[in-house]
């Protein structure tokens, strides 16, 4: 599919309306509950100065950072790793190499606050003791959510520069031929299928 966009367009922008019907066919319940958190990206992605290109563009979601067995925080996916089995056979890992002022990076774990519309502690939230995180957590359950969107803004979205050592995934609009720095099997043997770089 990107391929064909690449040479049709000269990139890959993702649809928001097919995003949404794909979404919905598969799951209503759980898009009505995600497409929420989904808009907040969009809109801090704005906010960072990355307008939407098109009104139907939908965000593409990519790891910058995934955590190892070993709780290493590591930038390209072990594919011998037991969570690959069987669920990407016969798809493709793009690895891509894309300017910081593109993307849009959040704390995987954070970004579940804003799925679920829960309060967002600091990211060194996990370092307090647990008395403390709870009295937090009591404290700001009921923030209304003007209060929580300055939480997620500050503690889901994480600096490019500054990367912490957690899952942290990345906001595009658009994968252009020359951010495809690899493209290999998602699971199975390593060889490399192409390389730009």
């Amino acid at each position: 599919m990107m391929s064909a966009a690449f040479d049709e367009y000269g990139s890959y922008t993702s649809s928001w309306s097919a995003v949404c019907a794909k979404s919905i066919a598969e799951d209503g319940d759980w898009w009505n509950e995600l497409s929420s958190a989904y808009q907040w990206v969009m809109s801090e992605m704005g906010h960072k100065g990355m307008p939407r290109p098109d009104p139907d563009a939908a965000p593409l979601w990519a790891w910058v950072h995934w955590v190892d067995s070993k709780s290493r925080a590591r930038t390209r996916p072990d594919r011998r790793y037991p969570g690959f089995r069987n669920q990407y056979d016969g798809l493709e890992l793009l690895h891509l190499q894309v300017d910081e002022n593109r993307v849009l990076c959040t704390d995987f774990d954070q970004y579940h606050c804003v799925i679920n519309r829960w309060p967002c502690a600091p990211l060194d939230a996990d370092r307090w003791p647990p008395a403390e995180c709870d009295r937090w957590l009591d404290e700001h359950w009921d923030d209304p959510a003007d209060m929580k969107a300055v939480q997620y803004r500050k503690n889901a979205i994480v600096d490019p520069k500054r990367l912490p050592d957690r899952w942290i995934q990345a906001c595009l609009w658009t994968v252009t031929p020359e951010d495809v720095f690899d493209v290999r099997r998602a699971c199975g043997k390593s060889d490399t299928i192409g390389n730009h770089g």
